[in-house]
């Protein structure tokens, strides 16, 4: 009975050691109500607005304060789904983020794909868009 036990337990808590919960992102939440994916140094938060798309910048303190986008080199495209195309997009700096105009007309969804250079190093991050009509 000893040996079952053990041996069961043997398999169990090495199953526990391996779950762990979810890293923290300190709890930052969107500031402005679109969807928000965090970096090592920056917050960046994307908000779709009819034909308009502005991706903010946030600090990592708590609470995020805006940072000016222009320390970030950075570049975009719109990436259509099912292999029907990308295009790149023009992004124009605003003092706390970047806007870009693009018209998605009849599609329901697109990858909006953001190249930024910060913490030292170069990211890709892919938001997934689904246009508000």
């Amino acid at each position: 009975m000893k040996t079952t036990i053990l041996t069961l337990m043997g398999f169990i808590f090495p199953l526990m050691v391996l779950a762990h919960g979810v890293h923290d992102d300190g709890g930052a939440k969107p500031q402005k109500g679109g969807v928000l994916k965090s970096l090592e140094t920056i917050h960046l938060e994307l908000v779709q607005m009819g034909d308009e798309i502005r991706v903010y910048v946030y600090n990592k303190e708590t609470p995020p304060k805006s940072e000016d986008v222009s320390k970030f080199p950075v570049s975009a495209k719109i990436v259509l789904p099912r292999n029907k195309g990308s295009k790149d997009i023009e992004l124009s700096a605003k003092k706390d983020h970047w806007s870009a105009k693009y018209q998605a007309k009849g599609i329901h969804r697109f990858d909006f794909i953001l190249n930024i250079e910060q913490g030292g190093h170069k990211d890709k991050v892919v938001f997934t868009v689904e246009p508000k009509k």
